[in-house]
């Protein structure tokens, strides 16, 4: 397992607000496996990081940094729907607010006489 792993863990349980302890609940470990995991202390089996993969909306090789430094193999399309993905629903409404209102400004066909 790469140090990136360890990283992204925490990064994404960030975003999403919870704890060391709630995420072992929902992996069906304790929060001190959690605390291992984003120390580099031990790693989860591949039942676990499949469940991680998926809890956070992204694929195995991006929890696991595989795949780092070659962007031309992810498009830009994919690239964005991962980093929607790891938005909470707040931040996902802002951001779509924002596009939506961007989008009818740079679209609006009203005549300025």
């Amino acid at each position: 397992m790469t140090p990136l792993f360890s990283e992204r863990l925490k990064t994404l349980r960030k975003r999403k607000r919870i704890s060391q302890e709630e995420l072992g609940g929902l992996m069906g470990v304790t929060g001190v496996a959690v605390h291992k995991w984003e120390t580099r202390q031990c790693e989860p089996n591949l039942e676990t990081l499949q469940k991680l993969a998926t809890f956070f909306g992204v694929s195995l090789d991006e929890l696991c940094g595989i795949g780092e430094g070659r962007p031309d193999q992810t498009d830009n399309v994919a690239m964005m729907t991962r980093a929607f993905r790891q938005l909470t629903s707040e931040e996902q409404t802002k951001l779509l607010n924002v596009g939506k209102a961007l989008f009818e400004q740079a679209f609006s066909f009203d005549d300025p006489q």
